[in-house]
């Protein structure tokens, strides 16, 4: 009777104390196969390799073993879960060997798959494999949720501008601020919550030589755009189970009602002001936003105030930058109206206007108390109507059915509760045109004429050459006052006073 001959397969995902190493894997199936006296005819492996996320087809080991001139009858393994844990890739993998006229065995569990009532068995493991790798996922997911609730830092990359430090009430580390980072993020917030572009937010931090992520090279935008939409900065936890969407930082960790856990000691902003940020991000379509190379040649001193006020429009329509004839100018999309050539004239007419008169703040209204937690409520409610409509088993959906009405009661509660508004100065005050002779860079000039103006309008002209008096007799300006602003709190009496009296 000729010899019976095998190959030998091994699998690991992470050598540790509990594991059975490469090594003990294929010790124990070359003793095997020479108690049976059959040939070892081969030794494949797949070391640091997954079976839940790898299916046998797609791991280098696997592959060189089907495709093996070796003629053999059978395949050793040590269990059957070294080969897979779900029952679809181990019939998968039993198939291919079929077609080899081989067989899977499995040492530990004395399986042999070369007979019908072997291959039985080894599919009903397959299936308590599978169970078993499910229930094992489980029980980390929902321990790892247990920790982050905890404030407990899990691994993975600590964000920009805070620490791991030992947790101080418990086992474990927890974030902290980084007092030599923090700061740099406070400022890159305050810069884009003002309008400012991640562009020149980049070259505000290499001027200012502050340290990178990883400690070496120059910052590039996406860096910072990704510090920027992290949630830690509201004090949420990115949090996305199984990594479904792919997309980080969409997801929050979700508190036992629904709303996003907080922890405010590492909140620099919240998570109303978070979230309108990002919407920021996402509808930066302007040039500023864009590379330096990609950007259209002509000057952003006046990009958003400009508008057309031709008499065919029911309303003012917003002029875009360009060039015009060879000059950098605006245009409008719907008349073709275009001016050039102007920009130094609204510059002059700002100056006289509004050069020795107090340059008010920027007014932000900040919900505090209960009212700060509707925008929150709300944007859960958005993301349950979507999973509503996503979900088809209906006990998840009850799930989620309960937890929107819970949200609901929470939101009548707090709608019922008197708001406090808090209003917050986000600019110094001092005279306008002192302001404009200290702007270097014309993204700055442009926040200065943002503060004074709301828009500018072009009426046509005659066309041919123009003086600066007939260009300034084109422009309608729509200037600012402190009443548009809503009530002003200065940081002091003294600029209160001051406020009140430019007014």
């Amino acid at each position: 009777m000729p010899t019976r001959r095998c190959a030998i397969y091994a699998r690991i995902s992470v050598s540790s104390e509990e594991s059975v190493s490469i090594d003990r894997q294929i010790e124990s199936a070359e003793q095997y196969a020479a108690a049976r006296g059959w040939t070892v005819a081969g030794v494949f492996k797949d070391d640091g390799v997954s079976a839940t996320h790898n299916k046998p087809e797609d791991r280098a080991g696997w592959r060189a073993l089907l495709a093996s001139r070796e003629n053999f009858d059978a395949v050793i393994i040590w269990k059957i879960d070294r080969l897979a844990r779900r029952v679809i890739d181990f019939l998968h993998a039993d198939v291919a060997l079929q077609e080899r006229n081989a067989g899977i065995v499995a040492v530990e569990q004395s399986i042999d798959m070369t007979s019908a009532e072997g291959r039985m068995i080894a599919q009903v493991l397959a299936i308590f494999a599978e169970y078993e790798a499910a229930a094992i996922s489980a029980r980390v997911a929902a321990a790892r949720t247990h920790l982050l609730r905890s404030g407990r830092v899990v691994g993975g990359t600590v964000p920009y501008g805070y620490r791991s430090v030992p947790n101080p009430t418990g086992p474990g580390f927890v974030l902290a601020h980084d007092p030599e980072r923090i700061e740099y993020v406070r400022t890159m917030v305050k810069r884009t919550r003002e309008g400012r572009s991640i562009y020149s937010t980049v070259q505000w931090l290499d001027e200012m030589e502050a340290p990178t992520p990883t400690g070496r090279g120059s910052w590039v935008y996406s860096t910072v755009e990704r510090i920027l939409r992290h949630p830690i900065l509201a004090g949420m936890t990115a949090f996305n189970p199984g990594n479904a969407d792919k997309v980080r930082g969409q997801q929050v960790l979700p508190g036992e009602n629904g709303l996003p856990v907080v922890d405010e000691s590492l909140a620099i902003m919240t998570q109303a002001e978070w979230r309108a940020m990002v919407r920021q991000l996402d509808e930066r379509d302007t040039a500023q936003s864009k590379p330096v190379a990609l950007r259209a040649k002509t000057s952003g001193l006046l990009s958003g105030l400009v508008m057309c006020g031709d008499d065919r429009h029911g309303s003012p329509v917003r002029m875009w930058r360009g060039t015009i004839q060879g000059r950098p100018g605006y245009y409008c999309p719907e008349c073709s109206q275009a001016i050039s050539n102007f920009e130094h004239v609204v510059v002059q007419e700002f100056l006289r206007q509004k050069g020795e008169r107090v340059r008010w703040s920027v007014v932000e209204e900040v919900l505090e108390g209960g009212a700060a937690l509707i925008p929150e409520i709300e944007h859960r409610l958005d993301e349950l109507d979507t999973l509503l409509r996503q979900t088809r088993d209906r006990e998840e959906r009850a799930r989620l059915q309960d937890e929107q009405a819970r949200l609901l009661d929470l939101r009548d509660e707090k709608e019922a509760e008197a708001p406090v508004i808090r209003h917050v100065a986000t600019r110094g005050t001092q005279m306008f045109g002192e302001d404009w002779e200290q702007a270097e860079t014309d993204e700055e000039r442009r926040d200065i004429l943002g503060d004074a103006l709301h828009s500018i309008t072009v009426r046509r002209g005659r066309p041919g050459r123009r003086t600066d008096a007939q260009i300034l007799a084109r422009l309608t300006f729509d200037w600012k006052v402190p009443e548009d602003l809503g009530p002003i709190v200065a940081p002091t009496d003294e600029e209160l006073a001051s406020w009140a009296e430019e007014a």
